[in-house]
């Protein structure tokens, strides 16, 4: 094993951790030095969340040694993790909706805020979570606003800046940090503050690192810890270490040159008919004048940082937002009207937040994949009856296309990973062979091996004359999947890019384009 370069400040041993008949960790180790950032990765299901979880007190394990600065630990709770001085940010936002975000902030320690007369001190509770935010890079967060009206990667932000925030409430100088994927929801601009953020734990913490975008992991991290099916396959210094070698650790395979599948990205006549065509459309508040045309077997990706409208666009393209000005049509038809309406003429849309959006978690593989369908595809001439074996055919064929890992068919979302969860959203809406295809982030959460599968499905898609629309903050799958990209700064379309095979636009390029001005934040590519 590759030890770190200071004393272990956290060092898991031989962990294992069994669910009923599926043993999740097989004996994997982990050490963390004091001050150092290790980076954490994985295909889904290798067992990234489940470590975390039993550092962070939210499950036991059944075998192995924990120690934080050599002394055996065994956190019961969170809280019990907190007051060792172990924090963590989770994969999803661990926020409640219904709270304002001052609320959220610091909450299970709110006697921490209690004022002389025993009272919660609300105001020294505001000040000290817009110092914390402000602190984080995250500016411009109303902290009385209902956290629920937040997006999804304002959401994670209080999420980051919470958790760093605690550590100091808590006086906690050497904190262990644990961050979960915590640039999964992030646009760009969010993802660049936390960077910020990690750079100044660096000396400070002892932070693990889980994310599925290995540029990040080769840019931030001084050491890196390869899982794979519950055991622990590699440890490398990150001076040295490249992209192949972790895709290879991970997925056991070496990773194609041809990730993003350029060589089937197909060329659209200047002649074509659109397939779709957004006219003039503004809405929520937010988009305005927002005209453009995607042709069959196209693939239009839209970028911009969070709040410029790109997320909206595609909402009302969807028909989860209704316009107030413009109008969209498919094949020369208006679509307007509900979410109904628009599947109705052939719109299809994976929304970026599987969990409240996308997905009934408690429910099968099989009735959430059959869910968009059953008023048409799986209904039957008796009425009130389902074709439920033509559903469970469905599923399973789109369990072996997309590698999705579960028990089998009928097994809750819940008990999958957030990639395979992931992937069953897609299938849900692949199923329905829609005329246009909008989807948010749709490879959040997923991992690097099983991202080539979904890419391989919308080109296949694309290839069938679906006209897609892509909404990422993930640049290189941006740039890589789209045929162009439209820029929106601001509410308003500012650029349109095109990215051809073999002479796809620059990353930085895009990104000057969607924050003018802006540069990218300094980040070692090695250190140590």
């Amino acid at each position: 094993m590759s030890t770190p370069t200071t004393e272990p400040r956290l060092q898991a041993t031989g962990i294992v951790k069994t669910f009923g008949n599926n043993r999740a960790l097989k004996g994997v180790d982990l050490v963390v030095g004091d001050g150092e950032v290790l980076g954490l990765i994985g295909e889904n299901g290798a067992g990234k969340s489940t470590i975390l979880n039993i550092v962070s007190g939210v499950l036991p394990y059944d075998s192995g040694s924990l120690r934080l600065d050599g002394r055996e630990i065994a956190p019961k709770t969170y809280q019990d993790a907190n007051r060792l001085g172990i924090f963590r940010v989770f994969q999803d936002a661990a926020l409640i909706d219904s709270l304002a975000v001052y609320e959220n902030a610091f909450f299970g320690w709110e006697h921490l805020f209690r004022s002389r007369t025993g009272g919660l001190d609300r105001r020294r509770l505001k000040r000290i979570t817009e110092e914390a935010l402000h602190t984080a890079g995250v500016d411009g967060i109303d902290v009385t606003l209902s956290t629920g009206a937040l997006t999804p990667g304002q959401k994670q932000s209080v999420d980051i800046a919470r958790v760093t925030a605690l550590a100091e409430l808590l006086e906690v100088e050497r904190p262990v940090v644990l961050f979960d994927e915590p640039t999964t929801a992030l646009d760009q601009e969010h993802e660049d503050n936390f960077l910020r953020l990690l750079q100044r734990l660096r000396g400070v913490a002892a932070v693990v690192f889980v994310s599925h975008r290995l540029p990040e992991i080769l840019q931030t991290t001084d050491r890196i810890t390869v899982f794979k099916d519950g055991e622990s396959v590699g440890h490398r210094p990150t001076a040295g270490t490249d992209e192949g070698e972790l895709h290879r650790l991970m997925v056991g395979r070496v990773r194609t040159q041809n990730y993003y599948r350029e060589q089937a990205q197909r060329d659209v006549a200047a002649d074509t008919p659109p397939r779709l065509v957004v006219d003039r459309v503004a809405g929520a508040g937010v988009l305005a004048d927002a005209s453009l045309e995607v042709a069959p077997g196209e693939i239009v990706g839209l970028a911009g940082t969070e709040g410029s409208g790109k997320r909206v666009l595609g909402e009302i393209i969807a028909g989860v937002v209704r316009p107030t000005e413009g109008r969209v049509l498919v094949n020369g038809e208006e679509v307007s009207g509900s979410v109904g309406d628009h599947v109705r003429a052939g719109i299809a849309y994976v929304p970026p937040d599987r969990s409240e959006k996308g997905l009934i978690t408690s429910a099968s593989l099989v009735e959430n994949v059959q869910l968009a369908s059953l008023h048409d595809r799986f209904a039957t001439k008796r009425v009130g009856l389902w074709a439920v074996g033509l559903a469970r055919k469905a599923t399973e064929r789109y369990v072996t296309e997309l590698g999705i890992v579960a028990e089998g068919i009928d097994a809750p979302v819940s008990s999958l990973s957030g990639g395979n969860a992931q992937k069953v959203l897609i299938a849900k809406w692949l199923l329905r062979q829609p005329q246009v295809l909008i989807l948010d982030e749709p490879t959040q959460g997923v991992d690097t091996g099983a991202r080539e599968g979904i890419y391989d499905l919308l080109r296949q898609v694309a290839a069938a004359g679906t006209a897609v629309i892509l909404v990422s903050d993930d640049l290189p799958e941006l740039i890589g999947l789209s045929n162009r990209i439209v820029v929106i700064t601001n509410g308003r379309i500012s650029a349109t890019v095109d990215a051809p095979p073999g002479a796809k636009p620059d990353e930085h390029d895009l990104v000057a384009r969607m924050i003018p001005g802006a540069t990218r934040p300094t980040v070692p590519t090695t250190v140590g």
